[in-house]
């Protein structure tokens, strides 16, 4: 019996071959865009991993002001840590672009070369590949760099440059205009003596901590390091220093003057204190010498009372009082006011000599204070008053270095877009091949019913229509493996990568999981499902088999009034192929949604794009190392901290720029508040966040939270930005009135490079927009073309199962002379509302649905999220389902050609 089954299978396959080919073609496709997808990231994420290990990347690096002295090395080293001096020096060429010059590296981040071979003389270097790629550069080449013609000797990349960005804050990699070059420690000597750099070396140092210290302890420890700042030859850095030192510099001066002020003091009032005793014998030499005169003159008028200082007062007044001469009583009370007066004197001058002797004792006491005052505030100052400086200028990890890895995190998307389509793909042709088998079994009733009469089993008869789908998706899953891991799939989806990132030449990555799931899972799929499709269909009766007895649905006899003929029979054909058509449209929803994965992509990007360009008003902004006293003229000064929230396990940077209201490049009315942001659109987009809504920051530099209510959502999507008002966030970060580092313009302003850590342009921003919808078109494309073939392929077999089911029927009418015109429209032209009323259905609940899924796919970038379609796109999507349809359609007209009358005699009883 089982020769015969195979036999029976032989036969099947030939007759049904299209069929077959059709259902086989689905699963290539739907395997190969996962395997090409999942496969190339991957290649990635495992080969840059590896690269990693083998090349020792960094575990992160630092920079410094003035380059560790061997002592301090020396102790990093005995703590367990390995550190690698990655010092660099950036030269302009001729076309403008900008190549950093290293020494090539020993012990961390080894270059990786893919051509020739590392540099070994002065003549030589070695060039970064993205860079030669773009300047047509080759092994054997020149390159000319601070006038000396160096030879090409070798092509590579580096672990610490996979995202080749100039600096870290940079939006976009401009391959173009930067690149990277390896020369011998001579010649990197050479150059920096000649002096003809664009900017001062920067010290950089890569380590490994080898697992003997966390990162946050080395920073820590770095962070103690005391800077000689005399060794600083950066003159914007000494500038910087002597304003951060001034107020220090006041104090200890004015502390000065005012010791050596009361040391005078304390001089002055000893010479002054050695003559009080002169000053006031006079005094007393003076008053008495008045009295006795005065007494003389009272004798000659008979009055003989001695005068003194207690009673000349009384004896004057009495004098006056008793005389009756008039020009004697004058006299007397001009004498009385000038002793009074003369007494007054005596009394200033012992006033005087006791506040000398006092403040003489003072002063001293002031010049001991003082000495005392400037020595402790001397203290105070070095202890308190520091200005917050150190060697340390950078601490970045390798997981926070956005140069790093930053392919492998991008293939993330890739991979989840993969593995979501190919969950959606096999949810599809699972139900398409029950359908098939579900068709194949009614069509061939009697025959089961004839062998289970003849005493098969219902186990054979089981495995005997399963052996075609398991050998069909086996195959099938087979062939879309392979050509999933082909240079036709991996290797496309890898063009983005090595045209945007510098990665090494890739080795083809075959994980065990991806091959089960494209070899293993169609067949396993196949015959989970079909095993319980197939055994409740032959759980009937033999003798119900045996007449091919229909049930007969309910929903097919509803009163339809008084419809026309053709209308009627549409809708009753309709009715009796409810199964069949709710396949078309589920078919055409599981496309769309494989479809709308690609779209959504292409929108973002596209969005992200179109919004960057219109939201961006400066020309010119100006990120600043060392600002300015005054913000220069046209240009607009803002204050820009940045901070981090984490989404689903990945730590985004969130710009939090302080800014006036009338700033007239940003349409943001921010609130006073220490506490009061107002976000971006990007942002509330990203974090799904409202007005009122509390925003948490981390400053992961600091360890510091920052709680932050949302006052509101301005119109701003360039990156992740949430604003503040620029007085309350000076007053936040504890900067000054007038404190800024960021300015804005209109126009290119005369700022000297040194000063600054970047300068982004509107251009580069407009041209960091495109990349994005550059870097996915490959991916786009390949969903939009796979999911529109496989809705092609699963409504052609599934309109083709409708004609074959209604087969008897058709030859019926064709036998009462229906012409093919006429039956086309009975039978065919029904299925054209089946279609526009699934399109209807179908393409915004595909929209919706992967409008929630997307945000996952997208939660490493840092960017707004704006998946809105125009309603041109909407009717693009329906215009592109019904053209297919119509396209499907005409050749389904030739399988309506070929029944002939014949069929109702092969089903004669």
């Amino acid at each position: 019996m089982q020769k015969i089954f195979r036999k029976r299978v032989l036969r099947d396959l030939k007759s049904n071959c299209f069929r077959y080919l059709a259902l086989g073609l689905m699963i290539v496709l739907g395997m190969y865009l996962v395997v090409s997808l999942v496969g190339a990231a991957d290649t990635v994420i495992s080969d840059v991993n590896s690269m990693s290990l083998k090349n020792h990347l960094e575990d992160g690096e630092f920079s410094v002001f003035v380059p560790l002295t061997g002592k301090q090395e020396g102790k990093l080293k005995n703590k367990g840590i390995t550190l690698e001096k990655m010092f660099y020096l950036d030269y302009i060429l001729k076309d403008n672009s900008t190549v950093r010059v290293f020494k090539s590296r020993k012990k961390i981040n080894l270059i990786v070369i893919d051509k020739g071979r590392t540099a070994k003389n002065s003549k030589e270097a070695v060039i970064e590949k993205r860079y030669s790629e773009e300047h047509n550069l080759s092994v054997g080449d020149n390159i000319a760099i601070d006038g000396d013609k160096l030879k090409i000797v070798g092509i590579g990349t580096v672990p610490d440059y996979d995202s080749m960005l100039k600096n870290m804050s940079d939006s976009n990699v401009d391959s173009k205009h930067f690149g990277l070059a390896f020369v011998t420690d001579k010649k990197y000597e050479n150059l920096k003596e000649n002096g003809n750099y664009s900017k001062t070396e920067e010290y950089v140092y890569g380590y490994k901590l080898n697992g003997k210290m966390t990162n946050s302890k080395l920073k820590n420890y770095l962070n103690k390091l005391k800077l000689d700042t005399k060794k600083v030859r950066d003159p914007y850095f000494q500038e910087f220093l002597n304003k951060s030192t001034g107020k220090k510099k006041d104090i200890k001066n004015g502390i000065g003057k005012l010791s050596t002020g009361a040391t005078r003091l304390k001089k002055s009032l000893s010479i002054l204190k050695k003559n009080n005793i002169t000053v006031q014998a006079g005094a007393d030499r003076i008053f008495k010498t008045y009295l006795d005169e005065t007494y003389n003159e009272l004798e000659k008028y008979g009055y003989n009372q001695k005068l003194t200082e207690k009673n000349y007062k009384a004896v004057l007044q009495s004098c006056i009082d008793n005389t009756d001469k008039a020009d004697f009583k004058i006299k007397l009370g001009l004498t009385l006011k000038e002793l009074d007066a003369l007494e007054k004197y005596k009394h200033g001058i012992d006033d005087y000599t006791g506040g000398v002797a006092r403040s003489s004792g003072g002063a001293a006491s002031l010049t001991r204070g003082m000495q005392k005052l400037k020595k402790n505030t001397n203290k105070l100052l070095n202890k308190y008053f520091k200005v917050n400086i150190n060697d340390l200028t950078q601490f970045v990890t390798a997981a926070d270095n956005p140069r790093i890895k930053a392919s492998a995190g991008d293939q993330i998307i890739n991979k989840y877009a993969g593995l979501v389509s190919g969950i959606i793909v096999m949810i599809l042709f699972t139900y398409v091949i029950s359908v098939f088998v579900i068709h194949g079994i009614e069509k061939e009733s009697s025959t089961i019913g004839a062998l289970y009469a003849l005493g098969v089993k219902k186990k054979e008869l089981v495995m005997h229509y399963l052996t075609l789908p398991i050998v069909i998706t086996l195959l099938a899953g087979a062939c879309g493996t392979v050509l999933g891991f082909s240079k036709y799939g991996v290797n496309v989806q890898l063009k983005d990568c090595y045209t945007y990132y510098s990665v090494p030449k890739l080795e083809a990555f075959y994980p065990f999981y991806l091959i089960i799931y494209g070899v293993i899972m169609p067949p396993v799929i196949a015959v989970i499902v079909n095993y319980f499709v197939i055994s409740k269909k032959l759980s009937q009766p033999a003798l119900k088999l045996i007449r091919n007895e229909q049930k007969n649905s309910r929903i097919s006899n509803i009163n339809l009034g008084n419809m026309g003929f053709v209308r009627r029979f549409q809708i009753r054909q309709m009715l009796r192929e409810a199964r069949t058509g709710f396949t078309v449209i589920f078919g055409m929803f599981i496309s769309l949604l494989v479809m709308m994965i690609g779209i959504d992509c292409y929108v973002m990007c596209h969005n992200i794009s179109v919004k960057n360009k219109a939201d961006t008003k400066y020309e010119y902004m100006y990120t600043y190392k060392y600002p300015q006293k005054k913000v220069p003229t046209s240009g607009e000064g803002c204050y820009a901290e940045t901070l981090s929230k984490k989404s689903h396990g990945y730590n985004l940077d969130i710009t939090l720029l302080g800014i006036d209201n009338n700033n007239p490049y940003f349409n943001v009315n921010t609130v006073k508040g220490k506490n009061k942001v107002v976000v971006a659109s990007s942002t509330a987009e990203k974090f799904k966040l409202k007005k009122g809504d509390k925003l948490i920051l981390e400053d992961r530099a600091n360890n510091m939270d920052y709680a932050f209510t949302i006052a509101g959502i301005a119109p701003y999507s360039v990156g992740l930005h949430a604003f503040m008002d620029i007085d309350s966030m000076r007053e936040l970060f504890g900067q000054k009135k007038d404190y800024y580092n960021v300015v804005l313009s209109s126009q290119k302003l005369n700022i000297a490079a040194g000063r600054l850590y970047t300068v982004t342009t509107k251009k580069d921003i407009s041209k960091s927009s495109d990349v994005f919808i550059d870097k996915m078109i490959p991916m786009i494309s390949m969903l939009i073309v796979v999911s529109s073939i496989i809705f092609c392929v699963v409504m052609y077999l599934m309109m083709k199962v409708m004609i074959d089911r209604s087969a008897f029927n058709i030859s019926l009418i064709k036998i009462f002379g229906y012409k093919a015109a006429e039956v086309r429209k009975l039978y065919l032209n029904g299925n054209f509302y089946i279609i526009l009323v699934g399109a209807i259905i179908s393409i915004p609940l595909a929209k919706k649905l992967m409008d929630t899924i997307y945000p996952y796919f997208v939660s490493n970038v840092a960017c707004g999220i704006d998946l809105r379609f125009s309603g041109q796109l909407y009717l693009g999507i329906f215009a592109g389902v019904m053209l297919l349809y119509f396209v499907i359609n005409q050749l389904l007209v030739g399988r309506l050609k070929k029944l002939s009358p014949a069929e109702v005699l092969k089903n004669r009883e």
